[in-house]
């Protein structure tokens, strides 16, 4: 078998490269050819958003997403695993929404965005109800915000006396009469709120809001919520104390001592850690935040303590907040997410109700599959009930070694929360969540990561125990072929959370899944009989196109919203009715690049040495024919782990899309006469007991060589000129594949 060329490319590079060092130092950044630049400046492919009452497409065209070098310039600090502007983010020059359209599903009204001549549109929100859509708009004279009701057309612009800055994070309450948000300026952060009915918004607080963790997406929490829907707003705010950026001191006031107590554990690598105390006083700075309540007439009611909060989170009822805090000792070791922490329950006037956990830093937290902390590790709210917990505990203190029954305790805690919290329901294997569907219905989910198995389990809420749980399905969750998808979720106005659409006599839900196959992905609905857990396929993509069911309009699943597409005819949104069998197209959206329109595409599939079946898809520049000799070609892969050959080999993707460069900026390599392979699958198979990292180099070199054999074979690739590239893990795989191949 013929040996990988990829260190031949490297060396190759290197030899090139070395003369021009001293020059290149002398020279500024440089621009690519034009036709690079052309692809590079062209839109970002299309993003739509679906109403929640399902009677409307939004449709926004945004510019493509690069970033600046300033934006890469701009002063940062790397704290705890978390990157964080030194300065607040007020640019309005770097918002990219060319172009908003709002289509009815029905393809009869269609309203533009107003966007300002030489301007564009910022920020987009659907109320609760789904009748209004909240958007901002950027011109040279800054930023505003504006109201439209699909139905009629109407369009309301917001008038604010002395706002300015960047808005954003668009919040509507759940009566549809009120609409948060805030506006950054070189000073900071402020909340406003606008009265939808008179035209009119006010701030409520000064430039004082501390969005660090809403901004640094660290947690799934946002820097204000409403309380159950309406006023007031709960909010972090920098402590009353919060003065100017602290200043490492630049002479060391001593050692930094790390210890280790002889326990052995196996550990992880992370970026962004605090390296000293320097580190740490800047991590106080930027986190701490003062918990409050913001009314509508702009009084501001700080409640508990200041503290670095990662969660302030309002029960259903709005009448409890959990609130999480992180403690000392900070760690140098591991990121916040796992310094040590306390999760309460307060009460309005912050005060403690009860003290849920008490956790210590998990450096030495176990790594191996289904190991988890010991411990209370999981505290939600319960969403369908006014204000009660849910707790979830492993019985075996997080050691999957460990021989028991039963792995996780599942339990509920309801207000006023004094006493032991109620056993619910305890699982074999790891607990992997719950959906509350009814009072009597919900679906718990376990997992066991070792053998990758998957089971749903439908159980009552309302009797002990959960009832006698009924096993919906057990099955591998590497399984693409026998997936049997997701629930469909819409958003209920009443509570304003996402729930299953069941249908209107109460005996079904429905299920979307991607359909995979041997002939590659071809989406379906199904309707999941709540009695008898059997499933009925509604409706499933056909061959020549590919078609993505994305929200089933009525509750009895009569008409669904779909993305519909081909290879040559662009994604576009299309109303189908499943019992008249029409199909009406919503959006008329075109090439988004068309120059590359002539590119030829193929999903191919092909064998390594040890019978694991691969795929990948294959692009030849326009115009390109065999007779013109063989390619470079450029191979852009991310490896996987399976517990099987047989999961491993099961096709991805589909044949029928409609491929054109998005975030795969690699794709342009194809102007420039070089071939791609996008997507090569790289299993890494553990099979027979063994973990999958045990014949990583092996399998990977395998894979990546059959790769290669397959395109060189079908007579369009050079073997002496391959490249390999990937992100993240990927590029733990190139790094391997330029060493041992």
């Amino acid at each position: 078998m013929n040996r990988l060329s990829y260190r031949r490319v490297l060396s190759t590079a290197c030899l090139m490269l070395a003369p021009l060092i001293p020059a290149w130092a002398q020279q500024t950044y440089q621009s690519p050819p034009a036709d690079l630049v052309k692809i590079l400046e062209a839109p970002a492919n299309p993003i739509t958003s679906i109403s929640p009452n399902r009677r409307w497409v939004l449709v926004t065209v945004s510019d493509p997403r690069t970033v600046t070098i300033s934006d890469m310039a701009d002063s940062a600090y790397y704290l705890a695993g978390s990157k964080i502007r030194a300065n607040p983010d007020y640019r309005i020059d770097n918002i990219g929404i060319r172009s908003g359209t709002v289509s009815g599903i029905d393809g009869k009204v269609e309203h533009q965005l107003e966007v300002p001549a030489g301007g564009r549109l910022g920020s987009t929100a659907w109320s609760i109800s789904g009748d209004q859509l909240a958007y901002t708009t950027v011109s040279n004279g800054g930023m505003s915000v504006e109201i439209l009701d699909p139905a009629t057309g109407h369009k309301r612009h917001i008038t604010a006396s002395g706002l300015s800055g960047r808005i954003r994070d668009l919040d509507w309450s759940r009566d549809g009469k009120n609409l948060a948000f805030t506006a950054t300026t070189p000073a900071g952060t402020s909340l406003w709120v606008a009265d939808i009915g008179n035209g009119t918004a006010r701030r409520l607080t000064p430039s004082t809001l501390n969005f660090t963790i809403a901004r640094g997406n660290i947690v799934d929490d946002a820097g204000c919520n409403w309380l159950n829907g309406k006023a007031p707003l709960v909010c972090r705010l920098w402590p009353a104390n919060h003065g100017a950026t602290p200043r490492a001191s630049e002479v060391p006031t001593g050692v930094i001592v790390q210890e280790s107590y002889g326990v052995s554990a196996p550990a992880r690598t992370y970026e962004y850690l605090l390296q000293g105390p320097g580190d740490e006083a800047l991590f106080d700075y930027y986190f701490n935040d003062q918990v409050s309540l913001v009314a509508l007439d702009g009084k501001i009611t700080p409640i508990g303590s200041p503290g670095i909060h990662t969660r302030a989170t309002p029960s259903p009822d709005g009448s409890y907040l959990v609130v999480e805090t992180v403690q000392r000792p900070y760690s140098y070791q591991v990121p916040m997410d796992v310094f040590p922490s306390r999760t309460e329950v307060w009460n309005l006037n912050g005060k403690i109700v009860r003290e849920i956990r008490n956790s210590h830093v998990a450096e030495e937290a176990p790594s191996a599959r289904d190991a988890v902390v010991p411990g209370i590790r999981v505290v939600n709210w319960r969403p369908d009930v006014p204000a009660t917990l849910v707790l979830v505990e492993a019985l075996d203190r997080g050691n999957p070694r460990t021989v028991v029954p039963k792995r996780d305790q599942v339990s509920l805690l309801s207000a006023p929360f004094t006493g032991a919290a109620t056993p619910f329901v305890q699982t074999e294997y790891r607990y992997g969540g719950i959906t509350w569907v009814s009072p009597t219905t919900a679906f718990l989910t376990d997992r066991l990561s070792r053998g990758a198995r998957q089971r749903l389990w439908m159980i009552d809420p309302s009797a002990p125990g959960g009832g006698t749980p009924k096993l919906v399905w057990d099955r591998s969750a590497e399984e693409r072929y026998s997936n049997p998808g997701t629930w469909v979720y819409v958003l209920d106005p009443a509570s304003d959370r996402f729930v299953p659409l069941r249908s209107s006599d109460g005996k079904y839900l429905y299920l979307r899944g991607d359909g995979a196959s041997p002939e590659g992905d071809r989406p379906f609905i199904d309707r999941f009989d709540l009695a008898t857990g059997k499933t009925e396929r509604l409706w499933q993509s056909t061959a020549p196109n590919y078609e993505q069911a994305l929200q089933v309009v009525d509750r009895d699943a009569n008409r669904i919203i779909t993305q519909r597409e081909s290879p040559t005819d662009p994604p576009n949104i299309f109303l189908r009715d499943l019992r008249g069998k029409s199909l009406t197209q919503v959006t008329k959206l075109g090439d988004p690049a068309p120059y590359f329109a002539n590119v030829k595409s193929e999903l191919i599939t092909y064998t390594r040495p040890d019978g694991v079946k691969l795929s990948a898809t294959l692009y030849l520049p326009p115009g390109y024919d065999k007779s013109q000799g063989r390619l470079p070609f450029f191979f852009w892969a991310y490896p996987r782990e399976f517990q099987s050959a047989g999961a491993a080999s099961q096709l991805a993707g589909s044949p029928y899309q409609f491929k054109r460069p998005g975030r795969q900026n690699y794709l342009m390599l194809l102007m420039h006469g070089y071939g791609v392979l996008d997507g090569p699958t790289m299993p890494i198979v553990g099979a027979n007991g063994k973990e999958p990292n045990d014949s990583y180099i092996q399998q990977l070199v395998a894979s990546a060589q059959a790769a290669v054999d397959k395109v060189v074979d079908m007579g369009v690739a050079d073997r002496d000129r391959v490249a390999v590239g990937g992100h993240s893990y990927g590029a733990f795989m190139t790094v391997n594949l330029l060493a041992h191949s």
